[in-house]
């Protein structure tokens, strides 16, 4: 042995310390041993350590080690909190862990975005993302934007896009503000084999309150690439169709339309070049080749 080597040992043992640690406080808290705060919803009466909530929180850190009143208080009441959602955040701050299902994280994503407790947002909003299908994912982008959490609103908005067929045949779409419509009719990346799925789709979404919403057709029709549609869709639209020939801005639409297909001088205007931009094409599998230089026939 070198007698010049220290005599002590350093033994890293950081992640069982630590896990030792959370089971330590978690104890104290279980047992009600040493807290010093008590959070109060409604009758219901959480006991915590200042410290361990202050680590998991800027929240609580603030509200405990600046000059708000909460600082000195032994008890601090919540109004807006879910009572399950608190006791969770709670949970989270001394376990590490924090159960999410359909049935909690409406209420659990709020509370800790009040708290700004961040791993347990962005867990919710993992989960969120997972869940989302034609008849959540509008709700789901609401949520979203509600909270401010971005890249969940994204994501659901890129649900909506790709899915469009399917979303515009749920209640929630029928259900949108026209606001929303628009933001979603008007959009690029709109997945649709056909303008004519656009148009039905803002039909019945006109439909479903006729009576209050009859006066938005024609700036939804705005939204409909009109010139990308056949002269035999357009001609069965001006003829057929009586909430457009009632309207005289929707018929006006539909002639500038029909000048497309048959005035070509018309094409090369900024306005018709912005009304023939295609959106997002569908995916399609092309095959390129040849067999002693001719194309060779494939079996689908």
């Amino acid at each position: 042995m070198d007698p010049s080597s220290p005599p002590f040992l350093l033994a890293k043992l950081t992640p069982l310390h630590s896990e030792q640690l959370l089971q330590g406080l978690n104890l104290l808290r279980q047992h009600q041993e040493l807290c010093d705060v008590v959070l109060r919803v409604g009758e219901a009466k959480i006991h915590a350590h200042k410290v361990v909530l202050a680590s998991i929180s800027p929240y609580f850190k603030a509200m405990f080690t600046g000059n708000l009143s909460e600082k000195e208080n032994a008890e601090v009441e919540f109004q807006c909190v879910d009572e399950a959602a608190l006791q969770a955040i709670v949970e989270y701050a001394y376990t590490g862990t924090v159960f999410i299902s359909q049935d909690t994280v409406e209420s659990l994503l709020p509370a800790a975005n009040l708290l700004q407790v961040k791993l347990v947002v962005k867990e919710c909003c993992a989960f969120l993302e997972s869940q989302l299908d034609p008849g959540n994912c509008i709700g789901i982008s609401r949520f979203a934007e509600t909270y401010g959490c971005h890249e969940l609103y994204l994501a659901a908005s890129k649900f909506i896009c790709q899915n469009f067929e399917d979303v515009c045949q749920t209640e929630e779409f029928l259900e949108l503000t026209r606001s929303e419509l628009d933001e979603i009719a008007s959009n690029d990346c709109l997945n649709v084999v056909s303008e004519e799925t656009v148009f039905y789709a803002l039909e019945a979404w006109v439909k479903y309150d006729v009576q209050e919403r009859q006066k938005y057709l024609a700036q939804l029709l705005h939204c409909v690439r009109l010139p990308l549609l056949s002269v035999k869709f357009l001609t069965r639209l001006y003829e057929a169709n009586h909430l457009i020939r009632d309207d005289h801005t929707c018929k006006h639409l539909l002639n500038e339309a029909l000048k497309y297909h048959f005035m070509p001088e018309h094409r090369l205007s900024h306005q018709s070049m912005l009304l023939t931009r295609p959106r997002c094409a569908p995916k399609v599998l092309c095959a390129v080749g040849g067999k002693a230089g001719l194309f060779a026939c494939l079996d689908r």
